[in-house]
Formats: structure tokens, C-alpha cells, sequence
């Protein structure tokens, strides 16, 4: 396990700033999952930590000691790529061995350890085949055991599930969690998959063009947003964010905080609106809603409606985010701003 701290790292190429001044700290033994869109930085965050894309200023330091300056193949670090990279004219055995080797690694100690990591990822059936007789699955644990071998302390993982179908994508995450679990080491992993950050993260740094927008524990960063970029970004579907009538501020909440109301009922925050599509999602069914103040998603268990119904939408209080004009949360005062959606019900 180790602590890894980025303090105040900026990166350039040539005159295209991509991370400037940007301060994290990454708990010792947390499987910390950096996640964005594509060309946020998230990526190049993790080549600073690997030592193979250096920061153009600013430290990084592990465990307290700057390795800023240290080569990548003295960090104590490991990284599985999005493209695996292993070597296609070598066995399973010889791909796992062959940082080892380099290291001049004892023949003894080198098959006990390949021969242990081959046991924990599902391999050791296949130590003298080549990669092209594996499935997908199969080359990403060579991957894996590559990297574990290695015994570091940390294990930085580049989209490295990203080449695989959905199903087996799936079981994958829950491979890899139980791995950290049973390594206690420290995971960074990049995704730009939220629904895979939730599922396997202790702890999301959320980037957008090289800024951190925020940063917490899943349920935190799902639950209480910062700001409408994490609203928006994190959640399937994504926060609906609405303007108010004659006000600055905008209104948020999540699709399945909506419930549909019975004449007569009353929520803190209530609507009426045409149901516009419907989609079926097995347990839930997913409406879009036309409203005033414009089309609004709403999950929910209730499966009578059909487009073209006319529909109450209800909200509690508890469940609105309110976000000034620069897209930042409000936390103070929502009860006097409640009072202008109350005046500005159509």
C-alpha cells in the first residue's frame, strides 16, 4: 500500500495546457477511480504517477518521498493498459515472467510467483498457451497477473476494461474488486464509465478539462452534488436541470425522485406535464414528461402510463438541488428559493 499525493502537477504539450496547478491526494489502500469525459486528464494524471508521461511542473510523492524524478521501472508501481500489451509470440507463462526475468528474478522464485498470481486470476490452466488461443477475458487477466507479479505498491489501471463485451465486462469489475479487497494494495483506476466508477470505486475524482469538479465516495458524489457538471455527469439517466421563470438560479432533481401524484395530492415541488415516450426497463419504466418549462425524465415503478397521458409530478423538498447561474450548488437558503418555483407554478 501507498499514499500518493500530486502537489500542484501541471501538464503541457507544446502550448496545450492540460492539467495546470492541480492538487489530489490518493488514500494509501483505496480503490480511487479518476473519472471524466475523454481529454479531461484523467489519463494523463495517471502516466504522471506511472513516471512515463512526467509532470511539466509540480510533484508527485509517494508514501511522503518524491519520486517526481525516479524512472518508471524504480516506482513500485504497475500498469495494465486499455490494449493489454502483452506479447503475442510468447506463453501466458513467459508474458508474466518476463518483468522478472528483467529483474534477474531467481528461476525458483520466478515460478512460484507465476505459478501463485497465475492461481488468483483464473490462468493457471494456461501457463503454455499463447494469447491468440485466449478469449478477451483471458489476455486482460494475463494483464493483470503481469502486474501482480510484481508485488507493487500500487497498480494503476488505464480503461483496461474497455475491450471487452458487456457481459464480460461485468463479471471483470467484480473480479477486480475482490482482488483489491484480498491485496489491500492501492488501486487508480481511469474509466469514462460512471456506472463502472460507482460499482467499483471507494473513492471518484470526478475531472472535467483538467479540473477536479469533485471528489467523495460514490453515494456522496451521486447524492450531493457540487455542481450541474457532477449532477449531470453521474447518474443514468442524468440529473433534469430546469431554468426558473424570472430567476437566476436553476432547478435539479434526480429521475427517480419524481413521483406521479393523484389529484388531490400534494408535494413540495409539483408539476403537470404529457407523458411524451415510455420505455420499458424490466423492473422500471423510464418516461419522458413535457412540462412548462421544458421535457423532464422520470424512473420510476409505475407502469399505467402511455404517451400522450396527462400526469401530477411530485417532489420533495429533500430531493431538489438548487445551482446559481454559474452551475455551482447552492446550499443555503433553498427555502426562500422553494418559494419562487411555488410562485412560478404554471
Amino acid at each position: 500500500m501507498a499514499e500518493i499525493c500530486l502537489n500542484h502537477v501541471s501538464k503541457s504539450f507544446g502550448s496545450t495546457k492540460v492539467i495546470e496547478d492541480l492538487s489530489l491526494t490518493l488514500r494509501s489502500g483505496a480503490f480511487t477511480v479518476l473519472l471524466g469525459p475523454s481529454g479531461c486528464g484523467k489519463t494523463t494524471l495517471l502516466r504522471m504517477i506511472a513516471g512515463i508521461g512526467p509532470a511539466t511542473s509540480g510533484q508527485v510523492l509517494m508514501d511522503g518521498v518524491d519520486i517526481t524524478d525516479v524512472p518508471p521501472g524504480r516506482r513500485n508501481v504497475a500498469m495494465v493498459f486499455q490494449s493489454y500489451a502483452i506479447y503475442p509470440t510468447m506463453t501466458v507463462r513467459e508474458n508474466i515472467e518476463f518483468c522478472l526475468k528483467n529483474n534477474k528474478v531467481p528461476k525458483a522464485e520466478r515460478k512460484r510467483r507465476v505459478e501463485q498470481v497465475a492461481k488468483t486470476v483464473g490462468l493457471e490452466e494456461y501457463l503454455g498457451r499463447k494469447p491468440a488461443q485466449l478469449s478477451g477475458g483471458q489476455r486482460q487477466r494475463i494483464a493483470l497477473a503481469r502486474a501482480l507479479v510484481k508485488n507493487p505498491a500500487v497498480f494503476l489501471m488505464d480503461e483496461p476494461l474497455s475491450n471487452l463485451d458487456a457481459k464480460l465486462r461485468t463479471a471483470m469489475r467484480s473480479e477486480l474488486i475482490q482482488l483489491h479487497q484480498e491485496l489491500g494494495a492501492t488501486f487508480v483506476y481511469v474509466t469514462h464509465d460512471q456506472v463502472e466508477s460507482m460499482a467499483m470505486a471507494d473513492h471518484i475524482v470526478l475531472m472535467n478539462a483538467g479540473k477536479i469538479m469533485q471528489q467523495g465516495a460514490p453515494e456522496v458524489i451521486y447524492q450531493d452534488p457540487d455542481n450541474i457538471f457532477t449532477a449531470q455527469f453521474i447518474g443514468t439517466p442524468p440529473t433534469n436541470i430546469l431554468p426558473v421563470r424570472g430567476q437566476e438560479f436553476r432547478l435539479g432533481y434526480r429521475p427517480e425522485k419524481v413521483s406521479f401524484l393523484p389529484d388531490g395530492e400534494s408535494a413540495d415541488y409539483t408539476r403537470r406535464g404529457t407523458i411524451v415516450t415510455r420505455e420499458m426497463l424490466g423492473a422500471e419504466v423510464l418516461y419522458k414528461v413535457r412540462i412548462a418549462e421544458g421535457d423532464v425524465m422520470v424512473r420510476s415503478t409505475c407502469f399505467q402510463y402511455s404517451a400522450g397521458d396527462v400526469v401530477r409530478l411530485g417532489v420533495d423538498e429533500s430531493s431538489l438541488y438548487f445551482f446559481d447561474k454559474e452551475g455551482q450548488r447552492i446550499r443555503e437558503g433553498c427555502g426562500a428559493l422553494l418559494s419562487h418555483l411555488e410562485e412560478a407554478q404554471p
